[in-house]
């Protein structure tokens, strides 16, 4: 499906980069989030995750280019991998957000205020972490603590910034919600540097897509295999210095 027509005036700029947007089911929220995107001066592509509502088809009205990945279900990460294997040569930075509304397009003008001092800008949500749910809190502090030698603060966040040029030419490999701990194993091996990035996050929802058994499984085998060195040295950014 077609999208990404007519940006606004703010975007020559904005045009170097493209927003991804894995999406399965999101037809309560897509619109909002691509609009808030859009609206923002960046073109954006979503990808339909085989969703069995409207989702793709909001989401091409909202103004995104969709991309749909027909049935069964693949997984977020392989959405994600289909997205990155056919960029244009003309993207030069990639921004990666969620469909279901938790973050926030109005914080997009923060990253990429920022683009310039790092490869890859990684939300963190933990000085905001009392309105995340407990165990989605306790989960994801455990997960990044071990990953801390990536240097990212809040290695599950899926709003980020990326740098075309230091993913190169890499491709995630697993199907569900391997994706940022792919992307952390890949940022503790390279040379990187990262910028850790305070931004609230909205949880209207309370039913999450994670199924804890296989997720977890998951999360081990990206793991354990590695014996990753130190990253270059992350930034932290406070609210007041990103404003």
């Amino acid at each position: 499906m077609a999208g990404n027509e007519a940006l606004p005036k703010n975007s020559a700029v904005r045009s170097t980069a493209l927003i991804l947007i894995p999406a399965r089911n999101e037809a309560a929220t897509i619109g909002q989030v691509v609009r808030g995107c859009r609206g923002a001066g960046f073109p954006v592509t979503v990808i339909d995750d085989a969703s069995s509502d409207d989702t793709a088809l909001l989401a091409a009205e909202a103004g995104a280019e969709v991309l749909v990945s027909p049935g069964p279900h693949h997984g977020k990460t392989a959405a994600l991998h289909h997205a990155l294997a056919r960029l244009p040569d003309s993207v030069e930075w990639l921004i990666f957000l969620d469909g279901d509304g938790q973050h926030h397009p109005a914080d997009l003008d923060r990253f990429w205020r920022l683009r310039h001092k790092a490869d890859l800008i990684v939300g963190n949500r933990f000085p905001d972490a009392v309105h995340m749910p407990l165990l989605r809190r306790w989960t994801n502090r455990v997960m990044s603590a071990l990953l801390r030698q990536s240097g990212i603060a809040d290695s599950q966040c899926g709003f980020r910034l990326v740098r075309r040029d230091w993913l190169g030419d890499w491709l995630p490999t697993g199907h569900h919600f391997q994706f940022e701990t792919e992307m952390a194993l890949f940022a503790a091996t390279h040379p990187t540097r990262i910028v850790n990035l305070p931004v609230a996050a909205t949880y209207a929802r309370e039913e999450s897509k994670i199924v804890p058994w296989r997720d977890a499984l998951n999360f081990a085998r990206c793991i354990l295999p590695q014996r990753s060195p130190a990253a270059l040295p992350a930034i932290a950014i406070s609210r007041e210095q990103s404003a």
